[in-house]
């Protein structure tokens, strides 16, 4: 009996050179990753990237992973999302999140999402003073998902987004958020099952651990000094392990409770709890050591859902 394919996305953060991105992407696709996540943080626009990997593919899943809606006004966001999905046939998701938190952030998104519906669906929405905001491109049906780190935010996908991408997580913390999601869509007499509870899993998969686990210390390092997912990482029962990291002291434990690191099999293993503990599609996040294409290609294939097949 075949073994079923497992959902499994992939995220690409590292500004590699644009025809190995590309190559990367083509690798994913060939071995059935179900989407691709560009996250803009300090490299490549976001929209522009996917439009060019639009051209390079053919049938994986594209999709911001994510937008601060304090980037763009919601009219420039829903024009991206909907030009990506146009030269994706279809394959376009818009990855949203709050940035900052500040007062007023959960209004801010409800409205944000659905402005983003309804221009995306080709209505005319009220803009305020500018009069309306109507898209002159055929409706595109484009999923919304949430960024969220805590009950609020995740409640609010499951009453109106398509998705929730979580960050950061021990399979517990999944499970947490899981529910969360599921309180929001009972509220809203939606079917929680409707909304995508996908994840980031950041990997080093067939390295040596002593060149894995600083890369990945390094990029916890990173997130650990930012006030919220500090207090993520605390309320997940990492307290310590926090205190020691703000000293720069990231310990081991603390990466092997929310990443995957040593060989494929050892990882896949890890990467079923996730599964197990609700999350509809893992999302891989390779982080590189040593030779930055090498380890991130290495990560795609330790954990592909499929075998590479040729185009």
């Amino acid at each position: 009996m075949q073994r079923p394919v497992r959902r499994t996305g992939l995220a690409i953060r590292n500004p590699l050179a644009w025809h190995e991105m590309v190559l990367s992407a083509e690798l994913a696709e060939r071995t059935g990753y179900e989407i691709l996540l560009v996250p803009e943080i300090m490299g490549r626009e976001a929209f522009s990237t996917l439009a060019g990997l639009a051209r390079a593919t053919y049938k994986i899943g594209l999709g911001t992973g994510v937008l601060p809606m304090t980037s763009r006004r919601p009219d420039v966001m829903a024009m991206g999302a909907a030009t990506v999905s146009e030269l994706s046939y279809g394959r376009m998701t818009l990855g949203i999140g709050a940035g900052r938190p500040a007062p007023g952030t959960l209004a801010r998104i409800r409205r944000a999402i659905e402005f983003l519906r309804k221009a995306l669906a080709g209505e005319a929405v009220n803009i305020g003073e500018a009069g309306t905001f109507e898209l002159a491109l055929p409706p595109q049906k484009v999923p919304i998902w949430l960024a969220a780190l805590g009950p609020k935010m995740a409640r609010l996908a499951g009453e109106l987004a398509d998705g929730v991408l979580l960050n950061w997580c021990t399979p517990e913390r999944v499970r947490q958020a899981h529910a969360w999601v599921e309180e929001g869509a009972q509220a809203a007499e939606r079917d929680p099952s409707e909304v995508t509870v996908a994840v980031y899993v950041r990997a080093c998969v067939g390295q040596e651990l002593d060149h894995a686990i600083p890369a990945l210390k390094e990029a916890a390092a990173q997130y650990v000094a930012i006030p919220f997912y500090r207090r993520q990482f605390e309320e997940m029962g990492f307290r310590s392990e926090v205190a020691a990291a703000a000293e720069g002291r990231v310990p081991d434990e603390l990466i092997r409770a929310v990443c995957l690191v040593g060989d494929a099999a050892e990882a896949q293993v890890r990467l079923e709890r996730y599964r197990d503990a609700g999350a509809d599609l893992p999302v891989i996040y390779p982080v590189p050591c040593l030779e930055p294409i090498s380890s991130i290609d290495g990560t795609i294939l330790g954990l592909a859902p499929s075998p590479a097949v040729e185009r």
